[in-house]
């Protein structure tokens, strides 16, 4: 077999993962969890704060997940990150979080970035 047949087959074969992991028709997998209701606000006397509502669509308990939220200026650019912590939401169930922003920097904005069950 030359090296450009195994080349081939490596590449198949990385191809055939990446589809399978992609879930069906290459459409992303189901997530088990929804956010819901995400707002970043400015309280009186200065705290910004991020919440929402994290549920849960399978039938078993997550114990932990975490949030990464990303944080932008006025002009829509990320200018850092944060986590998040949600525990304990029960099957089919949300669990509500809210957790102040601990930087100095100007955020006029923040979006979920990703979602990680632990």
């Amino acid at each position: 077999m030359t090296h450009r047949q195994i080349l081939a087959q490596w590449i198949g074969l990385l191809l055939v993962f990446v589809m399978a992991g992609c879930g069906r028709n290459g459409e992303r997998a189901e997530s088990p969890v929804r956010v819901e209701h995400f707002r970043y606000q400015e309280l009186p006397g200065g705290t910004r704060i991020v919440t929402g509502v994290v549920r849960n669509l399978t039938d078993q308990p997550i114990t932990n997940l975490q949030l990464e939220i990303g944080l932008y200026d006025r002009h829509n650019r990320l200018i850092g990150t944060m986590q998040v912590p949600v525990q304990n939401i029960p099957p089919q169930g949300r669990k509500r979080f809210r957790q102040p922003l601990d930087t100095d920097q100007d955020v006029r904005g923040a979006r979920v970035r990703s979602v990680l069950v632990l």
